[in-house]
């Protein structure tokens, strides 16, 4: 009896030593969400962020070039190195003319394009300048002497792209120099 025993516990101990590698049994149930951990610590203050206007370029008032001869058109380019391709792809021009002399307390900036008896003035951007014109609109060659000074404002598409802006090309003058903060 002693050997049957003996038997029987050396087959028990083999087949519990015994290890079958089987397939993975299915996934539990996930358990029940823990509370919030405490609230972090507080970061180290940021540099100081960029101005809202810093991608704007706005030249300053530029006398005009254009002559008193009658003719069909006049213009006159500014260049401006800033003025690049990735700057012009979706911005938004804004350009200006006004007359009289700088003494003048009514003197007023228009916004171009501008059209006046047969005179039409208007602004083109180009790689690494803006082109001011004026071309006649009639049969007659005319003086394009309405402006004394031209300006431009160039507005990026990322200078505008974080929130909706408003619609500069309806802006006054005004509006659009406060908008920016930008010297009249």
């Amino acid at each position: 009896m002693k050997l049957f025993t003996m038997l029987f516990l050396a087959m028990g101990v083999m087949f519990v030593s015994c290890d079958k590698e089987g397939p993975e049994g299915p996934q539990g149930e996930i358990g029940l969400t823990g509370d919030p951990g405490p609230q972090g610590e507080t970061g180290e203050q940021g540099p100081q962020g960029e101005d809202g206007n810093a991608n704007v370029i706005a030249s300053g008032w530029m006398a005009s070039t254009f002559s008193d001869v009658a003719t069909f058109s006049q213009s006159q380019e500014v260049f401006d190195s800033n003025i690049t391709a990735e700057v012009i792809d979706g911005a938004i021009l804004l350009a200006y003319g006004r007359g009289g002399s700088d003494g003048n307390p009514n003197r007023l900036a228009i916004n171009l394009p501008y059209l006046t008896g047969e005179r039409n003035y208007y602004s083109i951007a180009r790689i690494g300048s803006i082109i001011f014109a004026g071309r006649r609109t009639g049969t007659t060659n005319q003086i394009f002497g309405d402006f004394t000074a031209f300006r431009f404002v160039l507005i990026p598409s990322n200078a505008t792209s974080k929130v909706a802006q408003p619609n500069f090309e309806k802006m006054s003058y005004e509006e659009v120099m406060n908008h920016f903060g930008l010297d009249y």
